[in-house]
């Protein structure tokens, strides 16, 4: 099955993308930029923007997506999520981001705000993922300009959705959300290639015909790992941990190795393309692409070096004998 891109076009290879969050300073929020500028020029198929619980961070997200539009060449793509929120307020944060210009969306019901839980009324009530799917549909419908742009993205969940009470369970959801418009899915967190293939196997036999793409996050640090095992619902692999903490808990090169190992793996096992949880920042996830053959030499960079060679005077050449 040739899976089509966000951007609409057939891939030639394998092709990738990026996730990243508001920053939450000014000293990050310039850090952010650095990382952006180098992500876009890298030439990823879409960069995410992530949405926190209740709408906590809407207003630092949409800047980001307006930044992302007017200021790089990367097609943004809005998270939205539902949790504690009332149709109407999902519905004018739907249009808040369309008038902003940005038309991809990827629906999720997301997790309940610090301090709520399930059985919270105002959570127990909200959307799931997919009648949001279906409330951005109608929000784009509402717009006759838009109702042939723009894409919805959804979750999956190859080690099973916390929630879930089954494998089939979380298959038959996923197909649901196909069934009520989302066009492609990005999963959640995995450390072994076959949970996602396994998953994807599967997903084919219960008539899922979307692209999943597998998400792929090169960890710098022993807390990240740990975070990583917790949404992944899976052990991180013993040799990973034993030697992120015989180097002190800080080794970014353990990440990106073990990240360029599972996506070949991935790669030859037929995945569209790749998603990567950047963390905010560029080098481990550039050279992750580096690694695979999928990213030329960082143009960002390129680029300045060019320049910088134009304004050094003849017989100064700073280039090394």
């Amino acid at each position: 099955m040739s899976a089509l891109l966000l951007t609409g076009s057939a891939p030639t290879r394998t092709r990738f993308s990026f996730e990243v969050f508001p920053a939450r300073s000014g000293a990050a929020a310039l850090a952010l930029g650095h990382a952006v500028q180098h992500l876009s020029a890298a030439g990823p198929d879409f960069i995410s923007v992530t949405y926190g619980a209740n709408g906590s961070n809407r207003d630092a997200s949409l800047d980001l997506l307006r930044y992302l539009r007017a200021r790089t060449s990367a097609l943004p793509l809005a998270h939205l999520t539902t949790v504690g929120e009332t149709r109407e307020a999902v519905r004018r944060a739907i249009h808040g981001i369309l008038d902003a210009g940005v038309h991809d969306f990827l629906a999720l019901r997301g997790d309940p705000p610090r301090g709520s839980g399930e059985a919270d009324a105002a959570v127990a009530g909200s959307l799931s993922s997919r009648e949001l799917v279906e409330l951005v549909a109608e929000a784009r419908a509402e717009r006759p300009a838009l109702t042939s742009v723009g894409r919805t993205a959804v979750a999956a969940y190859p080690n099973g959705h916390p929630l879930s009470r089954s494998r089939s369970e979380d298959l038959d959801w996923l197909v649901a959300k196909q069934e009520a418009g989302a066009r492609f899915a990005i999963t959640q967190l995995f450390f072994r290639a076959e949970e996602y293939l396994g998953f994807v196997a599967e997903a084919r036999e219960r008539g899922l015909r979307i692209p999943v793409l597998p998400g792929l996050m090169p960890v710098s640090t022993s807390a990240q790992l740990r975070k990583v095992a917790s949404l992944a619902g899976r052990p991180a692999p013993e040799g990973l941990v034993r030697s992120l903490d015989a180097a002190g808990g800080y080794a970014p090169e353990l990440g990106v190795e073990h990240t360029i190992g599972l996506a070949r793996e991935l790669i030859a096992g037929g995945a569209p393309s790749i998603h990567l949880y950047t963390f905010n920042r560029h080098e481990q996830v550039l050279a992750v692409l580096r690694e695979l053959h999928l990213l030329a030499p960082d143009p960002v960079l390129r680029a300045s070096f060019a320049a910088d060679r134009a304004r050094t005077p003849p017989g100064n050449s700073r280039d090394p004998m």
